[in-house]
């Protein structure tokens, strides 16, 4: 068994700035983007190479797909095209393969090189997730951007449900950059094509063309671009030995049952594909996720897994998922409860898994500045709930799709998941500190008092909603205990809810029956966990290609 590795951001991408109008990457002696016209090239060789904007005329969703996102001028002169020439309705997404990521300034700095695409570049530059290891999704609009950081055959291999029209090959040449040419690439890449994809490359190489041959494609050399003679265009097959692509019954409208940040989640993502829906809510079931604030902060794990990679790119679409006008307040301080967690704290900032401007141990705590404090009530609140009985909620001939995010509810709509269930009671103080804490429980300042939270009990015979005056105090005892000062109580009702989790702690997404699904198990967890694990749920469903790991996203739906 391989030993774990620690959990830290990918290697940078090491740049000479020293030649004039483009960067060189150093490691491979080769340049980023052409100085005779890179923004001109890109659109010759990649997009006219693949027969655009035709050939997404006319269809729901495009899909292109890409080794070696570099400066990412390739997706911006896309995106630009598709702002262009596509109809309203229409979805593009790009998928992106990038080794050695940039950093923000980096990006930054190459991209100022094309001012008439700043509109574009400026809005990826401030969600770029800089070298977080993982799968990473950004949403601008109509146009989604997935981005893996990753080895080139590692990635190809984690991709879900990835079916690409359109491929853009523009990793550094061959001669310094083998791996990425390689017969074995060329096949996972035929395996990733819809039929009568297209592909485009500046490589014309003999080595090149004989892979490409040897996995299926239709190979014609091209008149090149400024100094280049040749370039090379590819067709993959449409009818593919009788295979038959298999889709998912079309989501034609929707039940939404639960309303808490899961449910809205799903509604975020149907109606970013303009899919129709309901939600319903019972009131009789109070989810956790209505309480009068919420902690938008990442799990964190020291070992390079799936799940860690999960956890952060998780908290990173979170993070770009919220609306300014939900946030409270920005930055947390994780107080460990004991040494140990101290030591685990240090080292976690020290790896710096998420880059700059996140973690930071200072004063004995971990200070994680990006986190969010968020007001749960404005989060996706757009979206009309009505307030219905859950156990009505499978009984709907009216719908194509249910989904139960119900909370405690899937306990009566679900019983065969077997989950676990455990109380929390939230309770007010007067304030001890300046910030938003959390520490086992957390600490959150709003008009003038604290809310102090949770208990983490288990179930008993009782009303699992019910106040009880223990709690407060179980809650008051605990913020006294770290803080070190005494706590009074304050005016302000306590509230009670049930969280909802997996045996292992990690979400589960299951159909439960014929296109019944539950995303549920979110935990404490659910602020950040939700919008991507909606966001996953419903392209599986509308057939588009995951943003999550494909071996994760079969475990997040296996009954473990």
């Amino acid at each position: 068994m391989a030993e774990p590795r620690p959990l830290t951001q990918t290697p940078p991408a090491s740049l000479d700035w020293s030649r004039p109008g483009t960067p060189v990457a150093a490691d491979f002696g080769d340049i980023y983007f052409s100085t005779d016209g890179g923004l001109d090239e890109t659109r010759a060789v990649f997009l006219g190479g693949c027969g655009l904007p035709q050939a997404w005329q006319g269809g729901a969703v495009f899909t292109i797909a890409e080794l070696g996102f570099g400066s990412g001028l390739n997706f911006l002169a896309a995106w630009q095209l598709w702002n262009e020439t596509a109809q309203p309705n229409q979805r593009l997404h790009f998928v992106s393969i990038e080794k050695f990521p940039f950093d923000r300034a980096q990006l930054r700095r190459a991209l100022t090189a094309w001012p008439e695409l700043r509109a574009l570049s400026d809005k990826l530059i401030s969600d770029w997730p800089g070298r977080v290891k993982g799968l990473h999704r950004l949403s601008f609009g109509n146009v989604t951007l997935t981005l893996v950081h990753e080895d080139v055959e590692i990635a190809l291999d984690q991709l879900h449900s990835l079916k690409a029209d359109a491929w853009f090959l523009d990793g550094f040449s061959p001669a310094g950059n083998p791996a990425m040419w390689s017969e074995d690439v060329m096949s996972a890449i035929a395996g990733r094509c819809a039929p009568g994809a297209r592909l485009a490359t500046f490589s014309v190489a003999g080595a090149v063309r004989t892979a490409l041959k040897t996995a299926g494609f239709e190979v014609r050399k091209m008149p090149g671009f400024g100094r280049k003679r040749h370039r090379l265009e590819a067709e993959f097959p449409r009818d593919i030995s009788g295979e038959a692509l298999t889709r998912p019954p079309k989501v034609e409208r929707a039940l939404i049952v639960g309303a808490g940040i899961a449910g809205r989640s799903l509604a975020f993502a149907l109606s970013a594909r303009h899919i129709p829906f309901d939600i319903i809510d019972d009131r009789a079931n109070p989810a956790a996720s209505g309480n009068p604030a919420a902690l938008v902060k990442p799990r964190f794990d020291l070992q390079d897994r799936p799940e860690s990679r999960f956890f952060l790119s998780a908290y990173l679409h979170a993070l770009r998922s919220y609306p300014e006008s939900c946030i409270m307040e920005r930055g947390v301080r994780q107080i460990p409860k004991h040494g140990k967690e101290a030591e685990r704290f240090k080292k976690l900032a020290k790896q710096a898994p998420l880059g700059d401007g996140h973690l930071r141990w200072r004063g004995g705590d971990l200070w994680i500045e990006s986190a969010l404090v968020i007001d749960p009530k404005k989060v996706f609140d757009e979206f009309e709930i009505r307030h219905e009985r859950f156990k009505f909620a499978q009984d709907r001939s009216d719908y194509s799709h249910v989904f139960l995010s119900a909370g405690y509810g899937i306990q009566a709509l679900a019983p065969e998941l077997a989950m676990r269930f455990s109380r929390g009671q939230l309770s007010w103080a007067e304030p001890v500190w300046d910030h938003a804490a959390a520490y086992g429980g957390y600490a959150i300042n709003l008009d003038g008092a604290t809310l102090v939270g949770a208990t983490h009990d288990q179930l008993d015979e009782r009303d699992p909603f019910e106040l009880r005056d223990e709690d407060d105090a179980k809650n008051l005892s605990a913020l006294e205990a770290m803080s070190g000062k005494t706590v009074i109580s304050a005016p302000g009702k306590s509230r009670a809810s049930v969280r909802v989790t997996t045996p292992d702690t990690l979400p589960l997404i299951v159909e439960t029956g014929e296109n019944i699904w539950a995303l549920t198990g979110l935990g404490s967890r659910g602020f950040t966990f939700a919008p991507l694990l909606a966001e996953s749920l419903i392209s599986d469903l509308c057939g588009e290609v995951g943003p999550l790991d494909k071996s994760l996203r079969a475990k997040f739906s296996t009954l473990r």
